[in-house]
């Protein structure tokens, strides 16, 4: 299967997961929570030619909090390694740490990374608000730059949105603005240049900032625009809202694939699925359509699809 898929985009429903999400409604942000299974899990990724597919739970920022949070961290972190010692050339797995507290993700960070051996961190795109690129996050991003951490930033509800009074889901275009809001926080604060060395991949081909870059950009150049800006050039920002990874997940349609081709090296493009928080029907869809694209050529295809994947999880390639 050397020539199959790395979905970095997937997520495994563990006990510990479910029930920090769903506490007493029985379901994540609206979303119906199904019983999982390792081997149901890979016996869908044999179906569909996924090689390996890179586990996190990262939706749980406003669930890890103080000392108990930090226990579901420690054990969420137990079973991903356990999973990926299970079945280790099928499965890899981001580590989820509590962003509460710095100290305490640090301390989970390097138990997760030195003796658990996982792949990367994955966590929310910010927690109460606060997104990341905040300076109350800079100790733990000065680690996370040290070591040259893989950080997966999945999207999760804005601090404002009430799901019960939206006939639209959350995920359908509220995770898509959110995923923005961060990765803009990321650039126009600063932070991404300043910590350079972490590799961070946002997820849903960057939410909507493809189409959104250019108006960033001119922005960004009016006082008004961002409080306490780094104060980029126009290029300067392209050049930081194209340097992060960009997970493929719902955007491989020729619209998507269009926009985000003219903002971000090819190197820079994932393969994700998010299964089964999308069902396995929608799966032969993306990859069919991904491969009919005429704008990559063949060796293209494969680096996102398989090979950027093998140089940033070199133990999974």
């Amino acid at each position: 299967m050397s020539d199959a898929i790395i979905d970095v985009h997937t997520h495994p429903l563990l006990p510990a997961y479910v029930r920090a999400l769903t506490e007493e409604s029985g379901s994540a942000d609206g979303v119906t929570l199904s019983p999982w299974s390792a081997e149901q899990h890979i016996e869908v990724m044999d179906q569909h030619g996924i090689d390996v597919g890179i586990l996190s739970q990262p939706a749980l920022a406003e669930h890890l909090v103080g000392s108990e949070g930090q226990a579901i961290a420690r054990q969420i972190n137990e079973e991903l390694a356990a999973l990926v010692a299970q079945y280790p050339s099928r499965f890899g797995a981001f580590a989820v740490v509590p962003m509460d507290d710095m100290d305490a993700a640090i301390a989970e960070m390097t138990y997760a990374l030195d003796v658990l051996k996982l792949d990367g961190l994955g966590v929310s795109t910010h927690r109460g608000g606060k997104y990341l690129g905040e300076p109350e996050y800079d100790p733990w991003f000065e680690e996370m730059n040290r070591r040259g951490v893989t950080l997966f930033v999945h999207p999760v509800a804005p601090d404002y949105f009430e799901i019960e009074k939206s006939r639209i889901n959350v995920s359908v275009l509220e995770f898509m603005f959110d995923s923005t809001r961060m990765v803009t926080n990321l650039v126009l604060s600063g932070t991404k240049q300043r910590f350079d060395q972490i590799n961070i991949i946002s997820t849903h081909g960057g939410g909507t900032i493809p189409y959104l870059a250019h108006r960033i950009s001119i922005a960004a150049q009016m006082s008004w625009a961002y409080r306490d800006s780094a104060k980029l050039s126009y290029d300067e920002i392209l050049a930081a809202l194209g340097s992060f990874y960009y997970d493929l997940t719902a955007a491989t349609s020729a619209a998507a694939l269009d926009a985000i081709r003219h903002l971000v090296p090819v190197e820079r493009l994932l393969m994700g699925f998010d299964f089964p928080l999308m069902p396995k029907e929608t799966i032969a869809p993306a990859i069919e359509a991904f491969s009919a694209y005429p704008g990559f050529n063949e060796d293209e295809k494969y680096k996102i699809m398989r090979g950027n994947a093998a140089c940033l999880f070199p133990r999974l390639g």
